[in-house]
């Protein structure tokens, strides 16, 4: 069923033209019509100024802590510490492009752009699913990026599992780690 539903979702995420690393589409409200299994909300939209690049299909894990919080000493719970994932060009899992790790930051694996990395940070998130990790809206952060980076906004859209796992965040189990699996798919912008 698990399975079902999430290519479902997945298919509804494919793109009615060609994935490449070129740009297919010049408007951030077309995007939002063509590329994702949901609409994007308003919060999550990209600044004037950037239009699309690349739609990315991830498959990888959440890798989750169990910390003690910083406020209370007998409190413990699951903190994301990084994700680990390949972003490919199509909804099928094939043709890898990008290795998604921890920063949040993606370096591209293969085509014109092989070697670049880009580095961002959250700008805001939501939970369209409460069974999966937010979407996401991201700001490339050109000090922590390639030299010459020309990614400007990241969207993780459209996610499926990937959530903290919902018991174990104890003192017995402090350092403890736990991967998650997940799905998402990344639209990337650059500037105008």
């Amino acid at each position: 069923m698990l399975i079902a539903t999430f290519t479902l979702a997945m298919a509804s995420c494919r793109k009615e033209q060609n994935v490449g690393l070129k740009n297919n589409v010049s408007d951030v409200k077309t995007v939002t019509d063509i590329t994702t299994c949901a609409p994007i909300p308003d919060s999550l939209q990209v600044p004037p100024g950037n239009k699309f690049f690349l739609q990315t299909f991830a498959r990888g894990v959440q890798i989750y802590e169990v910390q003690r919080s910083a406020t209370d000493p007998n409190v413990f719970s699951w903190v994301n510490i990084a994700p680990e994932a390949i972003l490919y060009a199509k909804p099928d899992f094939i043709n890898p492009l990008i290795h998604h790790f921890a920063g949040p930051s993606w370096e591209f694996i293969k085509g014109t752009e092989k070697g670049e990395k880009v580095v961002a940070s959250k700008v805001v998130g939501v939970t369209p699913d409460p069974t999966a990790i937010q979407w996401l809206l991201l700001k490339a952060v050109d000090s922590l990026s390639t030299s010459g980076n020309k990614i400007t906004f990241i969207q993780r859209i459209c996610t499926v599992g990937g959530l903290a796992p919902a018991t174990g965040a104890d003192e017995a189990h402090l350092g403890q780690l736990d991967s998650i699996p997940y799905k998402a798919s990344y639209l990337f912008y650059v500037k105008e």
